[in-house]
C-alpha cells in the first residue's frame, strides 16, 4: 500500500465521528491579571470633602406636637420621681440611722444606770456591814475600857483623891463650908488624903466608887465616873467610827 493512498471510511461508521474544529484565535480572550494592593496613605495625605446638605424639617401637626411634648413630660416626671425617690431614700435611711443611734444610747443610758443601781446595791449591805462591825468593835473597847477604868478606881484611893482636888479647883474661893459625897466603900480610906482640907465627907449609895460630887452654897461640882466616862467614850467614838461624810472629806 502507498503511503499516498487515502484512508476511506465507510458510510455506516461516519455516524460516531465528529468534525473537530481548530480554535477561534482571532476573538478576545479574558486575561487575568494580579492587582498589587496598595499601601494606605497617612491621614494628612487623605483629602476629605465636605458636603453641605440641606435638611428639610417634615412639618409637624399639633397632635404630633402635643404626643412629642406629652412624651418629654413622661420622661421628665419619671426621671424627676426616680430622681426623688433616690433622694428620700438615702434622707430616709440617714433619718432612720440617726434615729437608730438615738434609741441605742438611749438604751445603753438606761443600762448603765440599772448596772449602777445593782452596784449601789450590792454596796450598801457591805458598807453596812462595815459600819455595824466598826461600831460593835468601838463599843467592845469602849466597854472593856469602863470596865477597867472601874476596877483601878475601886482599888487605888489615889485616883479619887486627885478628883477631889480638881473639883476644889473648880470652885470659887470663899463659897464658906464644903461637903463631899462619895461611894460609903471609899469615905474611910479617903480620910486620910484630905489632910487639911475642910471637907465635911457624906457617904452616898448612889455613887459608884471613884465618883465625887463637891457642894459649896450654890456651887456643885460633878466628878461622877459614869458621865466623866460618857464624855471620854464619845470622844473615842467620834475617832473610831467614820460617817459617810466623813470618810469622803
Amino acid at each position: 500500500m502507498k503511503k499516498d493512498q487515502p484512508i476511506r471510511i465507510r458510510a455506516s461508521d461516519a455516524d460516531a465521528v465528529k468534525p473537530w474544529l481548530p480554535p477561534d484565535v482571532g476573538g478576545e480572550a479574558p486575561v487575568v491579571q494580579a492587582l498589587a494592593r496598595k499601601p494606605p496613605s497617612p491621614l494628612e495625605d487623605v483629602d476629605v470633602s465636605v458636603v453641605e446638605e440641606e435638611i428639610f424639617a417634615e412639618k409637624l401637626t399639633l397632635t404630633q406636637w402635643e404626643e412629642i411634648c406629652e412624651e418629654a413630660r413622661r420622661e421628665g416626671q419619671a426621671e424627676g420621681h426616680a430622681e426623688g425617690m433616690a433622694q428620700g431614700r438615702e434622707q430616709g435611711y440617714q433619718e432612720g440611722l440617726q434615729q437608730g443611734l438615738e434609741a441605742g444610747q438611749a438604751q445603753i443610758n438606761e443600762r448603765l444606770q440599772r448596772l449602777d443601781g445593782l452596784i449601789e446595791l450590792l454596796q450598801k449591805p457591805l458598807e453596812h456591814e462595815r459600819e455595824a462591825l466598826e461600831e460593835a468593835l468601838v463599843n467592845l473597847v469602849i466597854e472593856l475600857a469602863q470596865a477597867t477604868v472601874k476596877a483601878e478606881l475601886s482599888q487605888n484611893i489615889d485616883v479619887l483623891a486627885r478628883s477631889v482636888h480638881d473639883a476644889l479647883e473648880q470652885l470659887p474661893e470663899g463659897e464658906g463650908s464644903l461637903s463631899l459625897r462619895i461611894a460609903p466603900d471609899q469615905v474611910a480610906p479617903l480620910e486620910p488624903l484630905l489632910g487639911d482640907l475642910a471637907l465635911k465627907l457624906k457617904p452616898d449609895p448612889e455613887l459608884e466608887p471613884g465618883s465625887c460630887v463637891l457642894e459649896s452654897g450654890n456651887c456643885r461640882v460633878d466628878y461622877q465616873v459614869e458621865q466623866r466616862f460618857a464624855q471620854v467614850a464619845e470622844q473615842l467614838r467620834a475617832r473610831l467610827i467614820k460617817t459617810p461624810d466623813s470618810s469622803s472629806q
